[in-house]
C-alpha cells in the first residue's frame, strides 16, 4: 500500500497545530520588534557583449579611391636567357600630388612602372622616388592635382585584437581592389634573414593579421575602422591550409616614406652588428654569460660597433638604459636616433658587466 498521501496529511495536522498555538501564544505576549539587517546592494557585472560586426562600408568608400593598381615590367632569367616579364601588385596614395607607398619587391628590377586608379581608364607612367630594401617599401610618384589621398594612423594605440581592413588588388584581377576584414593578431613579430645586417630582423615591426592578404595584395594599405593606415600589406606565411598576413607597421612605413620622399633614400644610424635573441638553447650551445638579452653573432670590420670594441659572444642586456631581451628591439630603438649620436649599452662578457659607447655612423646602402 502506498502510504505517502496519509503521510502528508498527517503533517498538514501538525503544522497546523503548531500555527494556533503560535498565535495564541503571540496574542498573549507583547512582541519584540527584532532589528532588521540591510544588505547593501551588489554591483551587477556589466558587459558589453559584441551584437553585431562592425559595418566597413563607409571605410572602404574613404579608401578605396587612393588604393592603385600597379603593373610592372622587368627583366627575368629563363632557361633561354632574360626575358621581360610582367608582375603587379598594389599602392596606397599618400599625397594629391601622386605619391604613392608600395612594397619594394613589388617594383625591383623594374623597366617601367605603370598605375592605375580605381574606375580609372587612364595608365599613369611611374617614377621611383625612392626605395629601401630593408623594410620592403618604396615611393614612386605619377602626375597628378587633388588625387584622393589617405593619411598614416597612430599606431600607438593599436591593440592586439583591433578591427583592420585590407585593401589590395588580390591576385591581379580587374574591377577594382578587393577588402578583407580582420583582427590585428600580434604587433611584435620579427622574421630573420641571412645578410648582415643590424640585427637578425629585417622585417622588425610588423603587424600580423587574420585578414586574407593574397598575391597582388602587396604594397597596399591595412587600415583601421577610421580609414586611416596602420600598415602595408608585405607577405603571408602558409602552413598547409592555414595563413598569416603580415603589414609593416605605420611607425616603420611612415618614417620611410619621408626618408624617400625628402631625400629619395633611408637615412639610417649604423652600428656593425649582427645581433641575435638570445634562447637557453643558444646560451648553453655557445657557453654565454647570460640566458636572455641580445648576443653579437658578427662584427663588421671599420665600423662603430669594432671601433666601440664589441667582441663576437657579447650579451647586450640594456640599450640606453632600457632592458632588451630581442634583437629586433635594439634596431627598433636605433630609429629614435640620429647619425653621430652617442649611445650606450649595457654588456656581458665573460663574467664581466659593463658599459659600452658607441658614435653611430650612417648605414651604407
Amino acid at each position: 500500500m502506498n502510504r505517502t498521501p496519509c503521510l502528508a496529511i498527517s503533517l498538514c495536522v501538525l503544522v497546523l497545530l503548531a500555527t494556533s498555538i503560535a498565535c495564541t501564544s503571540s496574542s498573549s505576549t507583547t512582541s519584540t520588534p527584532t532589528p532588521t539587517q540591510t544588505v547593501a546592494d551588489q554591483p551587477t557585472p556589466t558587459y558589453s557583449p559584441l551584437t553585431s560586426l562592425p559595418s566597413i562600408a563607409g571605410v572602404v568608400e574613404k579608401v578605396r579611391p587612393s588604393v592603385v593598381y600597379i603593373s610592372v615590367e622587368y627583366l627575368q632569367q629563363s632557361f633561354f636567357g632574360n626575358i621581360l616579364s610582367t608582375k603587379t601588385g598594389s599602392g596606397v596614395v599618400l599625397s594629391p600630388e601622386g605619391y604613392i607607398l608600395t612594397n619594394y619587391h613589388v617594383i625591383e628590377d623594374f623597366r617601367s612602372i605603370e598605375v592605375v586608379l580605381p574606375d580609372d581608364v587612364v595608365t599613369h607612367e611611374a617614377e621611383l622616388i625612392g626605395a629601401d630594401s630593408l623594410s620592403d617599401l618604396a615611393v614612386i610618384k605619377i602626375d597628378g592635382e587633388d588625387l584622393p589621398a589617405v593619411e598614416f594612423a597612430d599606431t600607438s594605440i593599436l591593440r592586439v585584437g583591433d578591427w583592420v581592413v585590407a585593401l589590395g588588388n588580390a591576385l591581379g584581377l580587374e574591377g577594382g581592389p578587393s577588402v578583407t576584414i580582420g583582427i590585428v593578431s600580434n604587433l611584435e613579430r620579427a622574421f630573420p634573414v641571412g645578410e648582415i645586417g643590424e640585427s637578425e630582423a629585417a622585417y622588425y615591426d610588423v603587424i600580423q593579421t587574420d585578414a586574407d592578404i593574397n598575391q597582388g595584395n602587396s604594397g597596399g594599405p591595412l587600415v583601421n575602422l577610421e580609414g586611416k593606415v596602420v600598415g602595408i600589406n608585405t607577405f603571408v606565411i602558409a602552413s598547409g591550409v592555414e595563413t598569416a598576413g603580415f603589414a609593416v607597421n605605420a611607425s616603420t612605413a611612415r618614417k620611410v616614406y619621408e626618408e624617400l620622399t625628402e631625400h629619395g633614400r633611408v637615412i639610417r644610424p649604423y652600428m656593425g652588428l649582427q645581433l641575435r635573441t638570445v634562447t637557453p638553447a643558444l646560451a648553453s650551445q655557445f657557453d654565454l654569460p647570460k640566458k636572455s638579452g641580445v648576443v653579437v653573432s658578427f662584427v663588421a670590420e671599420d665600423t662603430p660597433a669594432s671601433e666601440a670594441g664589441f667582441e663576437i659572444k657579447d650579451v647586450i642586456v640594456a640599450f640606453e638604459d632600457q632592458p632588451v631581451t630581442e634583437a629586433y628591439e635594439i634596431t627598433k630603438m636605433l630609429w629614435q636616433y640620429e647619425v653621430g649620436d652617442s649611445i650606450k649599452m649595457t654588456v656581458w662578457r665573460g663574467n664581466d658587466e659593463f658599459e659600452m659607447w658607441m658614435t653611430l655612423g650612417e648605414r651604407p646602402n
